[in-house]
């Protein structure tokens, strides 16, 4: 079904509403995934893209799977979120061995720094998902994500 779902989503150039789980890409959370993401990324990253880019290595998907990041990271602050979220995700799969190709980081991390400070502002008035019941909004999830990043690779997506 993700893997169905991703080819869809790449013929007709919507990777990024896929990532977002929005309209006919939104999956069921599985009982072990957060209620306040949009969709299951637990499921849509491995059993999806990784799937694909096994399967059909010639359409590059790690490089389509970084435009996409990168092209989220220019938007809302929901976008920015799910950015946030699935490069968290990847650096997981990365650092478990389970993920068939890395991103970026250079690239990636740095656009993600820069958009996370010039939108801090927007983040802390952002109240949906994982922001909703945090004072600072979702900028919240992003202190955790660093906190988080800081403790498992001595890496700061923020500094």
């Amino acid at each position: 079904m993700e893997r169905d779902l991703l080819l869809e989503a790449i013929k007709k150039n919507e990777l990024i509403e896929y990532l977002e789980g929005k309209e006919n890409y939104k999956l069921d959370m599985g009982h072990w995934v957060n209620a306040n993401a949009p969709t299951d990324w637990t499921r849509i990253i491995p059993k999806g893209l990784y799937r694909v880019y096994r399967e059909n290595p010639e359409l590059k998907l790690n490089d389509i799977l970084e435009d996409a990041l990168l092209e989220m990271m220019n938007r809302e602050p929901f976008d920015i979120y799910v950015a946030l979220s699935v490069i968290y995700f990847q650096l997981i799969r990365e650092q478990r061995g389970d993920a068939p190709f890395n991103i970026n980081r250079e690239i990636i991390l740095e656009n993600l720094r820069k958009t996370l400070l010039e939108n801090e502002k927007k983040m802390k008035n952002y109240f949906e998902w994982e922001g909703k019941d945090n004072e600072d909004g979702i900028w919240s999830e992003v202190v955790r994500i660093d906190s988080l990043c800081k403790n498992k690779w001595n890496l700061s997506i923020l500094y």
